[in-house]
């Protein structure tokens, strides 16, 4: 009697596993695109099978609840509606592939189980880096969109003496009330902590109509003299960054929060970017980030993860909480 039950039982639990993998096979899927809704959110996420004519990661990003008819990104130039795009691999050394290598070549968009994340994916073998990626979405209600991007170099040679890595994420926003990033940071080495308007000015010999700031504690990353693209490579001396988030005042009165779990370590920073190619013509900045490794290791998987906020803006104290909180929440995880 017990061998026959055991029989059955067995033979429930190859039924069970059967049908569970039909279901993981028939969820995880790859698709061109694919709108996800949770919350308030209707989110557009794209691969780069188009690019660079239509661009990979976001392509729109509407609070249907606060602002129905508003794209946070810009809706009319055309390939620019784009957001968490991932878009340069930059070493400190000479090279065609400091420029837009992400946007070129097979990035594999997947639609997870439970349909509400995507996975962009690329093979090492398809990237001129030899840098095998990952940039994860999830869109959680009301109005936010988790990612993760985690990256493992094949030869980290081809990053040169240094081995220094810049990888580039954009934002190209639409219409915005106020161009400048808003951080947390300091204006000087004596000065306190406070709230930044930074506008990304001229006045560095490699400015080119945008800026980069980094965290109050780390170093300048060196690159070559030589290096023909240089505009995302240096960043001011001062205001720097002394908190891993920052938001903008969009227009219709909404905020576009980006915040990370990590400023600067031994290892790695971000660091913010703001460029006005659009302006005066349009009021739309390309928000910006980047992901700095300080020496890449073969073999060696690295990363971070982060948050997007997308709502209507209510004061500095609730951008500060939006951030606390979240990066509490992940503390405790």
């Amino acid at each position: 009697m017990k061998s026959a039950l055991m029989k059955l039982f067995n033979v429930v639990l190859f039924v069970l596993f059967v049908l569970a993998a039909n279901t993981f096979a028939q969820e995880v899927r790859q698709v061109e695109s694919i709108q996800i809704d949770a919350g308030d959110l209707s989110v557009m996420f794209c691969d780069n099978s188009k690019s660079p004519d239509e661009l990979s990661g976001i392509d729109r990003l509407v609070n249907v609840k606060q602002s129905a008819e508003y794209d946070a990104f810009d809706p009319t130039t055309e390939g620019a509606s784009a957001g968490l795009n991932f878009e340069h691999i930059i070493s400190g050394h000479d090279s065609p592939n400091n420029k837009f290598t992400p946007r070129h070549g097979p990035y594999t968009l997947i639609a997870l189980p439970g349909g509400q994340s995507v996975v962009l994916r690329r093979l090492a073998s398809d990237s001129p880096w030899r840098v095998a990626s990952s940039l994860k979405y999830t869109v959680v209600a009301p109005h936010y969109i988790d990612f993760e991007f985690r990256c493992t170099p094949e030869d980290a040679s081809l990053f040169g003496e240094r081995g220094s890595a810049i990888f580039f994420f954009a934002n190209y926003m639409n219409d915005v009330l106020d161009t400048a990033l808003q951080f947390r940071g300091c204006r000087s080495s004596d000065s306190s902590e406070e709230w930044i308007s930074a506008d990304a000015p001229s006045g560095h010999p490699d400015w080119n109509r945008g800026g980069n700031y980094r965290a109050l504690t780390a170093d300048e990353i060196p690159y070559d003299e030589d290096m023909s693209f240089r505009l995302n490579s240096w960043t001011y001396d001062w205001p720097r960054i002394t908190q891993p988030f920052y938001y903008g005042r969009a227009d219709h009165g909404m905020t576009f929060i980006l915040m990370f779990d990590r400023l600067v370590t031994a290892a790695d920073q971000i660091r913010f970017s703001l460029y006005k190619f659009k302006l005066p013509k349009h009021p739309r900045p390309a928000w910006d980030f980047q992901y700095v490794v300080n020496r890449m290791q073969s073999g060696k998987e690295c990363g971070f993860q982060g948050r997007l906020v997308w709502k209507k803006f209510v004061s500095l104290a609730d951008c500060l909480r939006e951030y606390e909180t979240w990066s509490s929440d992940s503390a405790s995880d």
